[in-house]
């Protein structure tokens, strides 16, 4: 299959799946042919290449979002992804077949081969990544844009990069497009998926994030959906055979896990007032409560502990909100075990925005893009904010201003972009070697990390109780 026919295969398929043409198993082959490609731009130690060739396609972005965040009856939706997880292609004429079925398939260890739909989700798994890896990269609320052309009336809009609006990112519309997401992300073994993408989207525009809120703590995709997930994830490791071992990477526990508390980290950055809301209802308490506990108790395991420290603070952090005990976040740190892992995700976490003056009570949608300039990572809203945390009383940037300096100058553009932007190219281990090869002072770094989490676990303590 060529580059060009595997691209208009996907992108045919995503704008009309229940049509004669559309087929599951093609579209597959097509993503995979395309991924193929992909590979070829890309570089381990940079991802450059790889993401300029996926905004070289920006129609199949397009397609891809709004193929996942069209609102449709359920009963309409089932009956589509029973369209096309059957092969209703032509095999009369076998060469043509097997052109458009070649071998070029891709896998995604988060799917499952035994699974129902196995090819379909794969592929949808493969195009939320691209999309994820878009978002990811842009600076919160400031779109692409578009390009200028010498003769206007040559342009099209498909040449245009993507997002460049609203209307680009969100095809459907803002309220439309949070039930059409909250379709997919209902699949108990794969929904999971889908969340991912909604933090994304809400993570770049936070008006999304309030719109899921705002619906209500009832609306399914809001509180409904990370608890079956968790609750999902919770079942798989209660069933885990004799050879498991605990992993973030681990596809039924470690992924879902950590998709599903980024989805709702991100929406507690969205608007404080609405997060509160919603997390202190009845109805957060009926759902949530009694899965956290039991997640909670899992990774409290001591096998458990050394690879999810993270996730105990995440949920710890929910069950504070949920019992309205703010109180509660003040310890998390001490509780915190590889503290070279959490620092990584700490630095990450700062780089993606937000205020960090942890008595700030942002107005939701501002973008936060005020950076200090001196360590070119920490941002703020505004200059007063920036003032009241250089000299705070317990979490002064004045004390770890220089030391971010450093530490960045010393890793070089290159290794630093790696280090501040999340990538499952660069882990931990990753981490840990070019310190150790660069002879990097390990106190440095978690003395900048802790700082970081205790200014998060603050500002969460600090909002809640002036929103409360």
């Amino acid at each position: 299959m060529s580059l060009k026919a595997a691209v208009e295969t996907m992108v045919s398929t995503m704008q009309d799946p229940t049509g004669p043409q559309s087929c599951g198993l093609k579209f597959w082959y097509a993503v995979g042919r395309f991924e193929r490609q992909m590979m070829k731009h890309s570089d381990k130690d940079n991802l450059t290449g790889s993401r300029r060739f996926i905004e070289s396609y920006p129609d199949v972005m397009r397609a891809t979002i709004a193929f996942l965040t069209k609102k449709q009856p359920n009963a309409d939706h089932i009956s589509m992804l029973q369209h096309l997880q059957k092969c209703r292609c032509d095999t009369t004429d076998r060469e043509t077949y097997n052109i458009s079925h070649s071998t070029t398939a891709c896998y995604d260890p988060r799917v499952f081969l035994a699974d129902e739909g196995m090819f379909l989700y794969t592929a949808i798994a493969f195009l939320i990544d691209r999309l994820v890896d878009i978002l990811d990269n842009m600076t919160p609320g400031k779109f692409r844009k578009t390009r200028r052309h010498s003769d206007p009336a040559t342009s099209r809009d498909s040449e245009q990069p993507w997002p460049h609006g609203l209307k680009d990112l969100l095809p459907h519309g803002l309220a439309v497009s949070v039930y059409g997401l909250d379709l997919w992300a209902a699949d108990k073994g794969r929904g999971h998926l889908f969340l991912r993408l909604a933090g994304a989207i809400a993570r770049f525009y936070p008006a999304f994030g309030v719109e899921i809120m705002s619906k209500g703590p009832f609306f399914c995709l809001g509180l409904l959906r990370p608890a079956l997930h968790l609750s999902t994830a919770a079942d798989a490791y209660d069933q885990r055979p004799s050879w498991w071992k605990p992993s973030d990477s681990d596809p039924r526990f470690g992924v879902p896990l950590l998709y599903v508390l980024n989805f709702i980290s991100v929406l507690s950055s969205c608007d404080t007032r609405s997060y509160v809301a919603m997390m202190g209802s009845p109805c957060a308490r009926q759902t949530l409560l009694s899965i956290l506990l039991r997640g909670i108790f899992i990774l409290t395991l001591p096998e458990m502990t050394p690879h999810f420290s993270q996730e105990f603070t995440d949920m710890s952090l929910i069950m504070a909100v949920i019992n309205r005990k703010p109180q509660d976040v003040r310890a998390l740190p001490k509780k915190l075990t590889d503290l070279t892992g959490e620092c990584l995700k700490a630095l990450r976490f700062a780089h993606q925005g937000g205020c960090f003056n942890y008595q700030c009570l942002p107005t939701s949608g501002v973008v936060r893009d005020r950076q200090c300039a001196r360590c070119d990572l920490i941002r703020y809203c505004g200059k007063k904010c920036q003032t009241e945390a250089w000299r705070d009383q317990w979490f002064p940037h004045k004390a770890v201003c220089d030391k971010i300096k450093f530490f960045r100058e010393t890793l070089g553009p290159k290794i630093w972009g790696c280090v501040v932007t999340p990538t499952p190219l660069f882990t931990v281990i990753d981490f840990k070697r070019v310190c150790r090869q660069m002879k990097i002072d390990m106190k440095l770094v978690k003395e900048v990390g802790v700082h970081i989490i205790c200014i998060q676990s603050s500002q969460i303590y600090y909002r809640t109780i002036n929103h409360s």
